[in-house]
């Protein structure tokens, strides 16, 4: 069978339709990781925590989300450990972190025979020639990529708390460029992450909370798969390799809070996440479409509990997500133990 160039370039922009874009998460920081009081840090000492979060959708808004996915569950357990120390540093105690996320990924996608989605292109299996259209769930479990956070700083004046730090993530989960809408672990690249929070006790006996947190996420490349250039002696085919790069990514995590009893307290929590500078680079298997910046937004209730004579505390917190572009759209629950020593 003969392959002309423009058979080649109508395969590829088939390619195109069938595998982008869509990511379960294709930018690092997941919105909705911290709730009540999220503008606050540990007081000093040690401080681990251990987060639970069970994410459920059934709708992806956005160009590639509507073409290929059906359904999805992610569940996703993250120990962290904290330390706050007694320096000072511009009168803030310093501190350090970090969060080493466990998932486990399941998507229910679109396939039909002859399309893309053959066997041995990735980890979404084919259907053989002939066969009809039907759905196809696959799963996986592994570790994700860890956030490590060198620098903390804490300020706790009479009726407000101040928090800022920077981290890094670092690609430690596994990530196959070749996986169709990209579904993977990890996510291939490297992020510097900037985080600014505020939490204000409106009253003197500090019942009430009022809670804003703030991360700037500046993402390096990620490697690409191929993508057509022009012909050249240096590309005689027409085809070179380009790396993608996510745009920077800021996330507003807030929460008003309210003890009802001593060491009960019960809160309105909420998000948004937004890419807020354009991708770079060929979006073959690249975390957004062209033209479109992922977005995600949430609200719903949390309820949290502490015991400070056994320095221990739980939070469970339901998130319904009103609004997403590029990105899944669906309920989040999470459940949080923290232990402080």
């Amino acid at each position: 069978m003969k392959i002309t160039i423009s058979s080649m370039r109508c395969l590829l922009i088939i390619s195109i339709l069938s595998t982008t874009v869509f990511q379960l998460r294709a930018q690092h920081y997941p919105a909705g990781s911290e709730g009540i009081k999220c503008g606050s840090l540990p007081s000093s000492g040690f401080t681990f925590k251990d987060e639970n979060s069970f994410y459920f959708y059934d709708h992806t808004p956005g160009f590639g989300g509507q073409l290929n996915v059906l359904s999805g569950f992610n569940y996703m357990q993250t120990p962290s450990l904290t330390w706050m120390s007694d320096w000072k540093i511009l009168d803030a105690n310093f501190g350090m972190a970090v969060r080493v996320p466990i998932e486990y990924m399941q998507l229910t996608h679109n396939a039909s025979a002859g399309s893309p989605l053959a066997p041995g292109s990735g980890t979404f299996p084919g259907l053989p020639p002939g066969s009809p259209p039907r759905s196809v769930t696959v799963s996986q479990f592994g570790l994700s990529d860890i956030e490590v956070q060198p620098v903390l700083l804490s300020w706790h004046l009479n009726q407000i708390d101040f928090s800022t730090g920077y981290s890094f993530w670092a690609p430690t989960g596994e990530y196959n460029k070749n996986n169709e809408i990209n579904y993977n672990l990890g996510q291939g690249y490297w992020t510097h992450s900037f985080m600014l929070g505020i939490t204000w006790y409106p009253d003197s006996e500090k019942t009430w909370a009022i809670s804003l947190l703030n991360h700037y996420d500046i993402n390096t490349a990620q490697y690409n798969s191929l993508v057509v250039v022009p012909v050249s002696p240096a590309h005689p085919l027409g085809i070179a390799s380009e790396d993608t790069t996510l745009g920077d990514v800021y996330t507003l995590e807030w929460a008003v809070s309210k003890t009802v009893v001593k060491c009960l307290d019960i809160g309105v929590t909420g998000y948004y996440q937004q890419q807020v500078t354009d991708t770079e680079g060929p979006t073959f298997n690249g975390p957004t479409w062209k033209n479109e910046k992922i977005h995600v937004a949430g609200i719903g209730p949390e309820i949290r509990a502490n015991s400070e004579k056994w320095g221990l505390s739980g939070s469970l917190r339901y998130a319904y997500e009103f609004s997403a572009m590029d990105h899944p759209q669906g309920n989040l629950i999470t459940l949080t133990i923290v232990k402080s020593f």
